[in-house]
């Protein structure tokens, strides 16, 4: 019955790769929390999906760069064995106001200090437990030289695999594992709303295959790093060659 029985939590699943990350998910037959800050509809949709196909999930609006809150969350929400750090701030929607500063801090504290905050509890809950998943969604990005508009997120996703390695050791004892999944261009739902057609040919003509990859392609790597106990402190490369390329 795959993970029956256990709860994942997956930050940002309102839309996008959380959102197949969570259908997923119940598909394996976890207890599902989709978590965002996006408005109630959009979770709302999320949870009818997941409970069209026969599903358990439950929604919750929190805020992961808030320490009392996520704490307040993993009371609330009961034992949650396993996390997907998907939520982030989206490079391409910075608001026009924020000064380098600002957006390099705001950047850093949803995509990285959000997932340490998360991973923390989890770890605490986890241990007594032997038993616990952490899967980061990081970024090909993380490898990339940046552009300038794109240096915050870049080390956003560079800090991922920091807390993937510290987590990965301090929790092998404890049968919690923590794992990387760095996709590449991914075609959900809102690509076009983010990038220009001409901003789209540009970024598949860096991708040795061609296109971008699905966020199902994306859901089956962190479904394999949850499923695979002995795997841990590792990552999975999905960008189709742009990691490689030169």
């Amino acid at each position: 019955m795959g993970l029956q029985d256990k709860t994942a939590l997956v930050t940002g699943s309102a839309q996008g790769l959380g959102r197949i990350i969570a259908i997923q998910l119940a598909k394996a037959h976890a207890k599902v929390i989709v978590n965002d800050l996006a408005d109630k509809a959009k979770l709302q949709r999320v949870l009818d999906e997941i409970h069209a196909e026969g599903g358990q999930a439950q929604s919750c609006c929190c805020d992961i760069t808030d320490e009392a809150a996520v704490a307040a969350m993993f009371a609330r929400m009961g034992p949650v064995d396993i996390l997907v750090n998907n939520a982030r701030l989206d490079p391409y929607c910075r608001n026009p106001d924020d000064t380098e500063a600002q957006w390099f801090e705001r950047v850093i504290h949803v995509n990285l200090t959000g997932a340490f905050i998360c991973s923390m509890a989890l770890f605490e809950q986890a241990r007594p437990r032997g038993y616990g998943r952490i899967v980061n969604i990081s970024s090909v990005r993380a490898f990339l030289p940046a552009e300038m508009n794109m240096i915050a997120y870049g080390v956003s996703k560079l800090g991922l695999h920091g807390l993937t390695r510290a987590f990965s050791a301090n929790g092998a004892a404890y049968g919690i594992t923590a794992n990387t999944v760095a996709p590449g261009m991914i075609v959900t739902e809102n690509i076009d709303k983010r990038l220009t057609a001409e901003m789209k040919a540009g970024e598949v003509a860096r991708i040795p295959l061609g296109r971008g990859a699905t966020c199902e392609e994306v859901a089956e790597a962190v479904l394999f790093v949850i499923n695979n106990a002995c795997v841990t402190g590792e990552t999975i490369n999905i960008n189709g060659g742009m990691y490689y390329a030169p």
